[in-house]
């Protein structure tokens, strides 16, 4: 008797001329087979890579979300889902810094990410510890938390990082790294951030298929922060309707600005005691996107003079 996931492995498999893309619902099947520990390590191999190859369709990340979405719990009590997955080398977190501004602004905020798959890189759990953070073991955990917290992915299910570190024995990351991004409870907005620009349509378009509201954007190192040296093209999924809207860049090059992601720069910018235009301008145009999709709207004009003024009343001391 042939295993349940084996006429899903042919789809993706059957030559040049044979195969096709999964629908929304074969992915859907076939995620939900791999989370229950089903999957037979072949057959997920098999998978990963025949999609890296062909690179993945609206549909079948939409079916592969769907289907980890069902693990979130109910009634969440959170404003924004900000996945952290890429990890950053050559700038600090700004980023996180437009987390904390916007927590202090009143919004609720649950991150979910990695535990680390890519060596070299500093991952945002780090940065959450640095800061004495909370670090949920699970997502109802964040219901009582203080309106900023950590889950690792891990928590939503195991084989979730497991599948992530696969990147150290396949050579290349796998769809899992780009579905991962996707994931959000019904009902809560969410940002991404992509590395490769022709990835931001696709992200837009499964979540208009999963009746999920997002925004996209290429983010420096691939997470959601914008790169204030380039034009910040963002794509936005807002009730079921795709738009696009675009930060304008000051300057093509930003002097003396941090090369390396060190978490001292962070504290030294919050506090006031560094002064860098780079930081500053990633920091609330990230903020700034962010308050679009949280409000649902495309002012990000007014959205920015909202962080402006919150950035001038910050609480200098609230990280130690």
């Amino acid at each position: 008797m042939s295993h349940p996931l084996a006429d899903y492995v042919r789809i993706l498999a059957r030559g040049k001329n044979g195969s096709r893309s999964m629908t929304f619902e074969e992915a859907r099947f076939t995620m939900q087979h791999m989370l229950s520990g089903d999957a037979l390590p072949e057959q997920i191999g098999a998978i990963f890579m025949l999609m890296r190859v062909k690179e993945e369709s609206p549909e079948e990340l939409a079916g592969f979300a769907a289907a980890i979405n069902e693990l979130w719990p109910e009634n969440l009590n959170a404003d924004l889902i900000w996945p952290s997955y890429a990890g950053k080398r050559r700038q600090p977190f700004w980023c996180f810094l437009s987390m904390v501004l916007l927590q202090q602004m009143g919004y609720r905020i649950l991150v979910h990410g990695t535990e680390a798959h890519t060596a070299g890189r500093l991952y945002l759990h780090e940065v959450f510890s640095a800061f004495g953070l909370e670090h949920l073991s699970e997502a109802q955990q964040f219901n009582t938390s203080t309106g900023l917290a950590y889950l690792p992915c891990s928590a939503i299910n195991p084989g979730l990082q497991q599948w992530l570190g696969l990147k150290s024995v396949l050579g290349v990351r796998s769809p899992i790294n780009t579905v991962m991004k996707t994931i959000a409870p019904a009902g809560i907005p969410s940002v991404q951030g992509v590395f490769h620009p022709g990835y931001a349509p696709v992200h837009a378009q499964a979540a208009a298929i999963n009746q999920r509201e997002c925004v996209v954007i290429k983010g420096e190192g691939g997470e959601f922060e914008v790169n204030p040296e380039r034009t910040c093209k963002a794509q936005l999924c807002i009730s079921g309707e795709l738009s696009e809207l675009s930060i304008a860049n000051k300057t093509s090059h930003y002097e003396d600005k941090f090369s390396e992601p060190t978490i001292d720069a962070l504290k030294q910018v919050w506090r006031g005691e560094s002064a860098d235009d780079y930081a500053l301008e990633a920091i609330l145009n990230t903020a700034a996107l962010a308050l679009c999709i949280i409000k649902r709207n495309n002012d990000v004009d007014a959205n920015r003079l909202a962080a402006e003024q919150a950035w001038s009343e910050r609480n200098k001391e609230s990280l130690g």
